[in-house]
């Protein structure tokens, strides 16, 4: 097995403020008819369509796309706009690996926006590309057994026609970090965009198995290099793998340890980790979710203080456990909320410095 990574999607929100973007290609499409904006309207260099969630129209040129609106800052308010939406798709990504920054940079240029406006990255999509590992041979029921981690496999997928495993999905697609395991060349095939899949795996003709991550980081809680386009770099992505490879992983089940912790790791997953070796290029630290703001509120103190606050209610009211019997009967003994505040920001004020 041989593999291939890349970023295969991202999205970015530029904080811009004012409609004059919005405006200038909305102009262009008045009285064009619906159908021809549906399937895209030609202006200069790029294609204008119809938007996507909230937002009026979007800006295409070739997989880059620019989603436009005019709810932003300057109709909205300070910091209630929608600003604009960028999402990238593989090609432009792959094409403009070494000079991504740029790349953007000139195509927001290209669009009006000239002048240098906050980016933040909502989501990225990682992919590893496995050549020669068939979807086919994977057992659902081994993976639902074996896998380890935050989230289990949620959702398995079958080809409606041969009945081929195509898809292995973990988690939700709502939480910060889902992940699918699936057939690409099954799924570039039903695209259209099978030869150019092809090409990139240097021509390679054999079962390819994509491994891919959609991470939205803000949501995660992930470091600023991952939230904040202008330091999103190569270290960047190759810290989110480390990450992610121990975020949850496919072990060998073991019936006689109920720590599933302690499972050894399934061959496939030693061997994408040592695949991809080279490519982290030495990089074996992973990304951190919490950065300088952590405070160490682990789960197991998340659950010490809800059974201290359950236990506390049931024993002020035993009759009726509430919140508010819990709080009177707290000022009843002297330990009102005047006090209880003194004592927390004087323990918070310690925390911000530790």
């Amino acid at each position: 097995m041989n593999t291939i990574v890349s970023i295969d999607t991202l999205y970015l929100h530029v904080k811009y403020p004012t409609k004059d973007i919005y405006e200038k290609f909305h102009q262009e499409i008045l009285g064009v008819d619906t159908r021809i904006v549906k399937e895209g309207f030609v202006s200069g260099d790029v294609v204008i369509r119809n938007g996507a969630n909230g937002y009026k129209l979007s800006v295409w040129k070739h997989d880059i796309r620019a989603y436009l609106t005019d709810q932003v800052d300057e109709m909205c308010g300070d910091g209630k706009g929608m600003g604009i939406w960028i999402q990238i798709g593989p090609r432009f990504l792959l094409q403009h690996a070494n000079e991504l920054h740029q790349a953007i940079n000139e195509f927001l240029s290209e669009i009006g926006i000239d002048l240098d406006y906050p980016i933040t990255i909502s989501r990225i999509d990682l992919a590893v590309d496995c050549l020669g590992l068939n979807m086919k041979d994977q057992n659902p029921n081994y993976w639902k057994e074996g896998w380890v981690g935050r989230s289990k496999v949620s959702k398995v997928f079958f080809n409606s026609r041969t009945g081929d495993l195509e898809t292995i999905c973990v988690g939700s697609r709502k939480s910060p970090i889902y992940l699918r395991i699936y057939d690409k060349v099954a799924e570039s095939i039903e695209k259209g965009d099978y030869v150019y899949w092809w090409d990139v795996w240097n021509k390679f003709d054999g079962p390819v198995t994509r491994i891919e991550w959609e991470i939205k980081p803000k949501d995660g809680n992930f470091e600023k290099s991952l939230t904040d386009f202008r330091l999103f770099n190569g270290f960047t992505i190759r810290e989110l793998m480390n990450y992610l490879l121990d975020w949850g992983k496919l072990c060998v089940p073991n019936s006689s340890d109920s720590n599933r912790n302690r499972w050894e790791e399934d061959r496939l997953w030693i061997e994408l980790q040592e695949q991809l070796e080279e490519w982290l290029d030495g990089v074996e630290w992973p990304s951190s979710r919490y950065g300088k703001e952590f405070k160490g509120v682990s789960e197991a103190y998340l659950k010490s203080v809800s059974g201290t606050l359950s236990g506390a209610m049931a024993r002020l009211n035993p009759k009726d456990p509430n919140l508010i019997s819990m709080i009177e009967g707290l000022e009843d003994s002297g330990e009102n909320m005047e006090k209880i505040m003194r004592i927390a920001k004087l323990k918070a004020e310690r925390i911000k410095r530790l």
